[in-house]
């Protein structure tokens, strides 16, 4: 039986920046909707031809009009602090029914920034996928790093209905769960959830005396695992989300302070009852997404 227009959507999708994430959307795309055309941009020849050699794309543009020029869907896969720009660039080049999301983990200076633009405004909906690696690069992106994952929209309190409707139809494509939030919510969460969490895990990185680096084992290793990620990217993230993580820190802070003293007053009984909170705060929490 042939597919009717509606089955086919998306014909045509844009991908604005095409590394770990932008990569692994069009590949998720691509393996569920074969007929879908994958354009993709990127500000280098070098980093677009690579889009292409690894399969993240069907063809490059050398432009943001040009990429976007048709497309049904185009995805921001920028750094957080250049994401609001691409999008208001995006909504002047693609047509009246495109629809312009994104993959940053800040949300509300994002959809505050892009609802300057009338025209961006009407087409945007924000989306955060959570999963990705500390890895970064097309070389690393993978069909199927969305499957089972969170993806988080962040709709405007007036955003289209139908707009949101379409969002949560494409980024189900690529295999995630959709959960809706305020832009406001999803970044005091993703504060306690993931920025915190990068921040300990860099300065836990810090803490290494150089001398005892032959005896790091895996417990090291698996607390400093995301420390390994792009300093730019989280320099973005912590630029755009400052509020919300030193609310945060300060409430890390205090929890350490609480351990300090623990420790000071030999509170053997106290330190345990510490350690089983944790321990249970973890055992009844999943396995986060990545």
């Amino acid at each position: 039986m042939t597919s009717s227009r509606s089955d086919e959507w998306p014909r045509r999708v844009a991908i604005l920046g095409v590394g770990l994430l932008g990569g692994s959307v069009g590949m998720a795309i691509k393996r569920r909707c074969p007929q879908t055309e994958l354009v993709g941009y990127n500000r280098t020849k070098a980093k677009r031809d690579l889009a292409l050699k690894q399969g993240a794309v069907d063809r490059t543009a050398d432009s943001i009009e040009a990429a976007c020029d048709g497309a049904d869907v185009v995805v921001v896969a920028s750094l957080v602090d250049k994401i609001a720009d691409l999008v208001i660039a995006a909504a002047q080049a693609a047509g009246p029914d495109c629809l312009i999301t994104d993959v940053g983990s800040t949300k509300a200076s994002i959809v505050e920034d892009v609802s300057r633009s009338e025209l961006a405004k009407s087409r945007f909906l924000a989306a955060h996928p959570i999963a990705g690696s500390e890895q970064t690069g097309v070389l690393n992106a993978s069909a199927a790093l969305f499957d089972q994952k969170i993806i988080v929209l962040t709709p405007a309190d007036d955003a289209d209905s139908e707009l949101t409707a379409r969002a949560k139809r494409f980024w189900s494509l690529t295999g995630g769960k959709i959960v809706c939030l305020s832009p406001q919510d999803h970044d005091a969460y993703l504060a306690a959830v993931s920025h915190v969490p990068h921040l300990v895990s860099a300065a836990v990185s810090r803490l290494l005396p150089a001398d005892a680096k032959s005896l790091v084992g895996s417990g090291w290793r698996d607390i400093t695992r995301v420390a390994a990620g792009d300093p730019d990217l989280w320099t973005a993230i912590c630029r755009e989300n400052r509020q919300a993580i030193r609310c945060e820190l300060e409430r890390l802070i205090g929890d350490v302070q609480q351990l300090c003293q623990l420790l000071a007053s030999e509170d053997d009984e106290g330190l345990h009852h510490w350690l089983s909170e944790a321990k249970v705060n973890k055992d009844q929490t999943n396995e986060p997404a990545a």
